[in-house]
C-alpha cells in the first residue's frame, strides 16, 4: 500500500520520505494515533513538494541482491556502491557526512535494534510464539 502511495504521490510531483524511526517510541506514537489492540505503527510517510530537487540515490545493483540458484560473492560490486555512496552523501551533504553504505549498516549488526518491540506487540494483544 505504501508503495502505491509513493508512486501516486512521485507521479504527481510529490517528494515522500519514510520514517522508520517511527518504531523507536511505539507507545507514544499509539497513543498520540489511538490506535486500537492488534494495530501498530510500522512506519510514518511524509509528503511534500520537495524545496529542491535531489539528485537520484544510487542503488545497490540488483545482481549483488537477487540470487538465482546459488550464491555469489559481490564483495567488488558492493565496494562500486560504497564508493557511488559516498560520493553521493559528500555532495548531498555538503561534505558533511563522511561515510558510505558499509559503515551506515554497521550499526545495524552491533546489537539488537528495537528490543523494546517484542514487549509492546504483546501489550498490544499480539501472540508471540
Amino acid at each position: 500500500m505504501a508503495q502505491n502511495v509513493a508512486v501516486a504521490a512521485e507521479s504527481e510531483g510529490l517528494g515522500i520520505c519514510y520514517i522508520g524511526g517511527i518504531r523507536n517510541n511505539p507507545h507514544a506514537i499509539s497513543d498520540l494515533l489511538r490506535l486500537p489492540e492488534h494495530v501498530y505503527p510500522v512506519f510514518g510517510m511524509c509528503l511534500g513538494y520537495p524545496a529542491v530537487d535531489p539528485d537520484i540515490k544510487p542503488r545497490l545493483a540488483v545482481e549483488a541482491i537477487l540470487k538465482e540458484d546459488v550464491y555469489t560473492e559481490d564483495s567488488e560490486q558492493v565496494a562500486a556502491f560504497d564508493e557511488a555512496m559516498h560520493t553521493y552523501y559528500g555532495e548531498r551533504r555538503g561534505g558533511h557526512k563522511d561515510s558510505d553504505w558499509s559503515r551506515n549498516l554497521t550499526p545495524l549488526f552491533d546489537s539488537k535494534l528495537r528490543a523494546h518491540m517484542r514487549d509492546f506487540l504483546i501489550e498490544r494483544s499480539f501472540e508471540m510464539k
